[in-house]
């Protein structure tokens, strides 16, 4: 089989999109799959974004890919893309459409710019309900349920899990060593969190959560917060003017290092408001590593709760939030430790959820070719 795969990032570049799409190319290869990649950056096929533009560089990535394969279409037995935005006429006719996240999502969240999540929003409803013999998938059940709405239910949404390399992400011994290379304190737990620091992800009332804790708590804990974005200096400045013992900024931290840090570690935080994927990639991450996951209390996180991996909290009561925490890693957490690992490599192992893309694809060309 050949397959297309067009995306608006790919890795080694970009972020969620880059590292579902390049995993599973990289198993449906091992699977016997030709796999061309067209994107910004290639390696294949590529064709240039506008950067910093928002929804208006996709819609200038999309506009140049149906020009470009506007005559190439039989040449591939399949497409799949990632949230295409055709604003014209479309080049392919079946295909595999995967979304990550939905700007419907964002707007009922309420979550800020909202007046452009609202335009967004039309924007994608329109382009998407445009397909009329494609396969739909979310990587959550939250994205799904979002997609199956601005469809208007008129197609069914697939639901695959994103994934994990659970050969790189593991239990590592010899944390010391790997504390002292990221400048973590050797006598200290570290709860640890990773990703963007934006608004939806509360990194604000993050901190204010651990402070409480390490108030009432009598083991030395530290909070070591990985990545940047647009609150980053605001937050550092916010722990400084307040005094709080036991942050640490980590800053960005290179992909080949993730894993080390994971493994130094001893739980997971995360306290977004919303996310689009189940687990979210970091999430994902955690549970390979074998972290116990302290997570918010949204549709796609409660799994954490469900597999025994951790705990769900309503970080919006930050006493009740702080109670149930210190309740929770005060006490022996091996047996979440070891929940996390085996269900990261039961349920989210890329070879586990490629072979579900796989099996959507398949059906995809099946279905065509009995037409």
């Amino acid at each position: 089989m050949k397959l297309l795969v067009c995306t608006t990032e790919y890795h080694p570049f970009g972020s969620g999109i880059a590292n579902v799409a390049f995993n599973v190319v990289e198993q449906l290869k091992k699977m016997g799959v030709e796999c061309i990649i067209c994107s910004p950056t290639g390696p294949d096929i590529e064709i240039k974004s506008l950067k910093g533009y928002g929804r208006l560089g996709l819609l200038y990535f999309w506009f140049k890919v149906k020009k470009y394969f506007k005559n190439k279409v039989y040449e591939y037995d399949a497409v799949w893309l990632h949230y295409p935005l055709f604003l014209g006429s479309i080049p392919f006719k079946n295909c595999v459409i995967t979304v990550h996240s939905t700007a419907y999502g964002f707007m009922n969240e309420n979550i800020s710019p909202t007046y452009y999540y609202k335009l967004c929003y039309a924007l994608e409803k329109y382009c998407l309900n445009r397909f009329k013999q494609s396969i739909f998938t979310g990587v959550s059940s939250k994205t799904c349920s979002e997609l199956e709405i601005i469809l208007s239910h008129n197609k069914p949404v697939k639901h695959i899990l994103n994934g994990v390399d659970t050969a790189v992400f593991k239990p590592l011994n010899f944390k010391e060593q790997i504390k002292e290379k990221f400048g973590l304190p050797i006598n200290s737990k570290v709860i640890l969190s990773v990703g963007r620091l934006v608004d939806h992800k509360r990194p604000f009332l993050m901190i204010d959560t651990f402070n409480q804790v390490q108030q009432t708590i009598s083991e030395k804990y530290t909070l070591a917060i990985a990545g940047k974005g647009k609150l980053y200096d605001s937050l550092i400045n916010y722990v400084a003017v307040n005094t709080i013992p036991n942050v640490i900024f980590l800053g960005f931290v290179q992909d080949t290092e993730l894993p080390s840090l994971y493994s130094c570690s001893d739980f997971f935080i995360i306290t977004s408001s919303y996310e689009g994927g189940e687990p979210t990639l970091t999430v994902a991450e955690a549970l390979s590593s074998g972290l116990p996951c302290i997570v918010s209390d949204i549709p796609n996180l409660k799994f954490i709760e469900e597999i025994k991996a951790g705990l769900v909290v309503d970080f919006d009561n930050i006493e009740t939030a702080e109670d149930i925490i210190t309740s929770f890693i005060s006490n022996d957490c091996v047996s979440y430790a070891n929940n996390a690992r085996a269900y990261a490599k039961s349920i989210l192992d890329w070879k586990v959820v490629s072979e579900r893309y796989l099996q959507v694809i398949e059906s995809m060309v099946y279905s065509d070719e009995q037409k």
